[in-house]
C-alpha cells in the first residue's frame, strides 16, 4: 500500500475519515476527495455540511450525508463506492497499477475514451446565471483553457 506523511492541507468538506482519525494517509484518501467532488460538481454543494469545521469533521466520521433528489444512479453508486469510511474498501484503492482501472470502468464514464482523453476538446461550459439572462464571451476573451 503506498502512503504519505500524515498532514493536513486542504478543504474540511474533502478530509478523509482516516486523517481525522490520525492514521496513515494513503492515495485511498484522494479517491475519498474524488468522491466529494463529484457530488458537488453534480449537486452544487459538498456532501458534508455544517456550520463549522468541528462539525463537519463529524459528519464524515459517521459517513452523514444524503443524496438530493434527482441525482444520477451512476453517479449516485459511483460516489457511494468511493465515500467508504474504510479506506482499504473504496473503489480504487486495491487497483495495483496505478491507472485506477476499477474507476475508469466504472458506468459513470461511460463512453469515456480513456487513451485518447489528453485529445479531446473539453465541452463548454458557460457560468450559471439565472433563469432568462443569457451569456456572451466579450471580445477580449478567447473561449477555451
Amino acid at each position: 500500500e503506498r502512503s504519505r506523511k500524515i498532514s493536513f492541507v486542504g478543504t474540511a468538506q474533502y478530509v478523509s475519515p482516516e486523517l481525522l482519525q490520525h492514521r496513515v494517509d494513503t492515495y485511498a484518501s484522494d479517491l475519498w476527495a474524488l468522491g466529494c467532488i463529484i457530488y458537488q460538481m453534480i449537486s452544487g454543494l459538498p456532501p458534508f455540511r455544517a456550520p463549522t469545521d468541528f462539525l463537519t469533521f463529524q459528519k464524515i466520521l459517521k459517513l452523514d450525508y444524503e443524496f438530493p433528489e434527482g441525482f444520477p444512479a451512476d453517479a449516485k453508486d459511483l460516489v457511494e463506492k468511493l465515500l467508504v469510511l474504510d479506506h482499504n474498501k473504496r473503489l480504487g484503492s486495491n487497483d495495483k497499477d496505478g491507472l485506477y482501472e476499477s474507476i475508469r470502468q466504472h458506468p459513470f464514464f461511460e463512453g469515456i475514451d480513456w487513451e485518447n482523453i489528453w485529445e479531446q476538446t473539453p465541452p463548454k461550459i458557460s457560468p450559471y446565471l439565472p433563469s432568462g439572462e443569457e451569456y456572451t464571451v466579450p471580445d477580449y476573451l478567447e473561449p477555451g483553457l
